[in-house]
């Protein structure tokens, strides 16, 4: 489809890539809903879940602070029914991750290479695809460019002491210019921005981590979501840039109001002028659909039974050649799965602004054990130097 259909009519290849996308982006979230029962609440005013979510283009910013935010991203997708349209941006190596990364490619990732003069010069063709698509798309965005750690947020706030910016206790400082300059290609064709704040649910036992997923251990997450129309981003690029700075600062507060109280508002200042902008907003379970199920439970029948007959019929052959060409495939599936899993782990991700490597984090739940006379991020235990250009 991608070199055949999508040059001659885009709008008919979108349409169908919408749901191969949904049938194997559904495999995940079957195993996040389903296989290991996790819940993920959101926080929002229930007037933009029956007016908004789902039914208009969004850009997403996320905070980055654990193995499975993105996921949880994916479930709420999934509920509104935009899963088969869920975009993202995302390091260019990624591409080349069997299935997962092949497929990203073929819907129309934004990808960038970390190479600022190349980046800009592919990233306005990208959003511009991106935001001619005919049905709702949600597109996300981690301004702090990797996840967060505990060296990393250190080397952070230096810049942010030299910038004269405001420390953050549990951000890194936004990277402003894929922001800035993503802006000018969606103002008029992508009406809002949604806000979005991911935290582990506290009194959660399990690692935030895709490997606790995959053995059935139950994950719970809360989602703040703020639509913001696009429009109050201001076009001149300082303020941009700016503007975004201020949205962390706020992320960082009701982060902050989390993990000190467990709740993103205090319910004591929710009528405050400070919180004006939160004061509809209600907990939300939305309701989990079948879809992903039915999915998975089709594909496992159509592809496991035959698998499972034919692997019965080579063990009882009693051919050595069979048995071990069968047992080298299966042994490289079990490798290539890990290895697909390991890309998701903070102690394998990325080194970007890093010059030394990063242990595992229990996610953004817990508040850190790592002595420091600087704010504490939230359960992020290490990496190295990030580099002093933030911007």
């Amino acid at each position: 489809m991608y070199v055949t259909i999508r040059p001659v009519n885009p709008t008919l290849y979108r349409k169908i890539n919408f749901y191969v996308t949904y049938m194997l982006n559904s495999q995940v979230v079957f195993v996040v809903e389903w296989w290991s029962g996790s819940r993920s609440f959101i926080y929002t005013d229930p007037a933009h879940v029956k007016d908004y979510f789902g039914k208009e283009h969004a850009l997403l910013l996320l905070n980055h602070g654990c193995e499975v935010d993105w996921l949880m991203g994916w479930v709420i997708c999934d509920r509104v029914g935009v899963l088969g349209n869920a975009r993202v941006y995302a390091k260019r190596i990624l591409q080349y991750a069997p299935v997962l990364g092949w497929s990203w490619k073929f819907q129309e990732i934004v990808f960038l290479d970390r190479d600022w003069e190349k980046d800009r010069r592919n990233m306005g063709a990208q959003l511009t695809r991106l935001a001619a698509y005919p049905d709702p798309i949600w597109l996300t965005l981690f301004p702090e460019g990797t996840r967060f750690t505990q060296e990393k947020y250190e080397a952070s706030m230096e810049v942010a002491r030299e910038k004269g910016l405001p420390l953050l206790k549990h951000h890194l400082l936004p990277r402003t210019k894929g922001f800035v300059a993503s802006i000018p290609y969606l103002k008029g064709k992508v009406p809002a921005i949604y806000d979005v704040v991911v935290v582990v649910e506290k009194g959660c036992k399990n690692e935030p981590s895709v490997f606790s997923l995959v053995r059935g251990e139950e994950v719970r997450t809360e989602l703040l979501i703020r639509r913001i129309p696009m429009s109050e981003v201001p076009d001149d690029e300082k303020e941009a840039a700016a503007w975004l700075q201020k949205l962390f600062q706020d992320k960082d507060k009701v982060l902050d109001n989390y993990v000190k109280l467990g709740e993103f508002v205090p319910k004591n200042e929710r009528d405050s002028e400070e919180y004006s902008s939160y004061k509809n907003y209600q907990k939300i379970e939305l309701p989990r659909r079948y879809y992903s199920l039915i999915n998975f439970c089709s594909w496992a029948a159509l592809i496991l039974i035959p698998l499972g007959t034919y692997l019965c019929q080579t063990m009882l052959s009693g051919s050595i050649i069979r048995i071990s060409v069968v047992a080298i495939l299966c042994a490289s599936a079990y490798i290539g799965f890990n290895n697909l899993i390991n890309l998701t782990r903070i102690d394998k991700g990325s080194t970007y602004g890093s010059t030394g490597p990063t242990p595992s984090t229990n996610g953004v739940h817990n508040n850190g054990s790592a002595k420091s006379d600087k704010p504490n991020g939230i359960g992020m235990n290490g990496s190295t130097k990030v580099e002093s250009k933030l911007d």
